[in-house]
């Protein structure tokens, strides 16, 4: 569900309501089509400024993050010297657009060029620019000074009674709390964004009770998915069966974060059909492709694969680009799933060509729009893939090129994954260096604060470590085992030996659980 937005300039267009109706409602292509026309009947500088600025948060809003920013760019060139708000907030667009591009410097002079403009303007454009101040600091890890700025934007919005506008910075607010750690401070900002809107039935009600579902989440209070649930019911009773599919999805993700997977597929179930009611496709399409990537998840990998293919054909037939390369990075990761199971060599192989397949469409088409976490996700299949083709050269160079995504973007996730299939692909190269390259990103992994997947990274890290010192032994040494098909891997040939070391990444913590 789209966050709350504030643009005093744009609010005086006759074409805003339209506009932010489509928006909020996740109707990207509609929300564009408003915007190019209002941009072709744009008669000044401040007309074409709104409406660039219009068209850049389309683009943003379906993930099309190159085209937003060409927009971004234009907004800022067409309201160059304008004396309203248009100049201002045309820098905030564009700081918007490269926080989601995580070119954080150019969005710190992009927020810093608002605050300079707003500070020959109303109150209202002034806290608009320190809100977006704001946002960049908290994505340059700038906790405390983010939250002191978001708070400046919140009294100056009071002060001249811009409810949404307050309501926008409280949200910035709440989230640098909860990266402080501050955990009740955190919740009184959303809950005090919400008592603007408690009570009106309003979609701003609906997407305040999922902020503040999603905060008292990360700070772990239990009654997230009861107030999201709420966020349900505003549309159940309007019967507004899209904006319920919208909250319904949310709801899902939620629950799915919240391990609560039975609820999850239930509220993801129901999205689907509301969506399918209405004929909302991107809806659809992305609901179909939360659900297949929860099968992979639970390893159902054959119904992943099935599911992930409805979304496909859609995102082909309406042209939902992002939506596709996403999808098709699903559908690689389930195949490289299925490998370590696969039944046959010939049977392998298959699996591993459809991985790569796919892998390699989305990687073009995530690129192409701008993608990079995206990127970096499908750089991961393919490596895994080639690791386990016996390509360790050609997977080593995809995962490098993930591990320097992670850094740039400062996802240590990311970053922590991809150094493990580094490590695995120099296992047979030089094992002293991918011993000490696994031990590393278990460390980024727990720093990611992801301890399952560290767990993994220290299993194979204790593989690497005892490769080759434990074939030494003689067979007479060695108790009789069964053969088991997740581990009992050949490795007579220099082929099977690399596989083994990319299947220890799926098996060791099942085989060799750690003290």
């Amino acid at each position: 569900m789209v966050v709350m937005e504030f643009d005093e300039s744009l609010s005086r267009t006759s074409w805003a309501s339209s506009f932010w109706q489509s928006f909020f409602r996740e109707e990207a292509d509609k929300a564009l089509q408003i915007a190019n026309e209002a941009l072709e009947k744009a008669r000044d500088a401040t007309g074409r400024a709104s409406a660039h600025n219009a068209i850049a948060r389309a683009h943003l809003l379906a993930r099309e993050f190159l085209k937003a920013e060409e927009a971004a760019q234009q907004g800022v060139e067409a309201a160059r010297g304008a004396k309203d708000s248009s100049d201002v907030m045309a820098h905030c667009v564009a700081a918007k657009v490269c926080l989601a591009r995580f070119r954080h410097d150019d969005a710190h002079q992009e927020a810093e060029a608002a605050s300079s403009l707003a500070q020959q303007k109303g109150k209202s454009v002034q806290a608009a620019a320190l809100t977006t101040r704001a946002q960049v600091c908290l994505a340059r890890e700038k906790k405390q000074e983010a939250g002191k700025v978001a708070r400046q934007a919140v009294a100056l919005f009071r002060e001249c009674g811009e409810k949404s506008g307050e309501a926008m910075a409280l949200e910035v607010v709440a989230q640098a709390c909860i990266a402080a750690k501050k955990r009740s401070e955190a919740l009184k900002a959303a809950n005090e964004a919400l008592a603007f809107y408690q009570g009106s039935g309003s979609d701003a009600e609906s997407r305040l009770l999922i902020l503040v579902a999603k905060t008292m989440q990360a700070t772990e209070d239990s009654g997230a998915q009861e107030m999201a649930q709420q966020a349900v019911a505003i549309f159940e009773k309007t019967d507004d069966r899209q904006m319920q599919g919208i909250a319904l999805k949310q709801l899902a993700e939620i629950c799915f974060a919240g391990q609560d997977n039975i609820d999850g597929w239930q509220y993801t179930k129901e999205a689907l059909e509301c969506f399918r009611e209405v004929g909302h496709k991107s809806g659809e399409a992305a609901t179909l492709c939360q659900i297949a990537s929860a099968h992979v998840d639970n390893g159902a990998c054959e119904e992943a694969l099935r599911i992930a293919e409805e979304a496909v054909t859609i995102c082909r037939e309406k042209n939902f680009r992002t939506q596709l390369g996403t999808t098709l990075n699903i559908i690689a990761s389930a195949y490289v799933a299925q490998l370590p199971t696969a039944r046959s060599d010939q049977q392998e192989q298959q699996i591993n060509w459809k991985a790569r397949l796919a892998g390699k469409e989305a990687l073009a088409i995530l690129q192409s729009v701008g993608d990079r976490v995206g990127e970096a996700q499908t750089l991961k299949s393919l490596a895994s893939a080639f690791l386990n083709y016996g390509n360790a050269a050609e997977a080593r160079a995809r995962a490098k090129l993930a591990v320097d995504i992670g850094k740039e973007i400062g996802n240590k996730r990311i970053e922590g994954e991809n150094l493990l299939l580094v490590a695995q692909s120099k296992i047979h190269e030089n094992k002293e260096e991918g011993a000490r390259l696994a031990r590393l990103s278990e460390k980024l992994l727990r720093e990611a604060g992801a301890p399952s997947a560290a767990r993994g990274a220290g299993d194979v890290y204790d593989f690497i470590r005892d490769y080759g010192v434990q074939r030494k032994e003689t067979k007479k040494d060695r108790p009789k085992q069964e053969a088991d098909v997740k581990t009992d891997i050949t490795v007579d040939i220099e082929e099977g030996k690399h596989r083994l070391g990319y299947f220890h990444g799926f098996t060791a913590r099942a085989v060799r659980p750690r003290a």
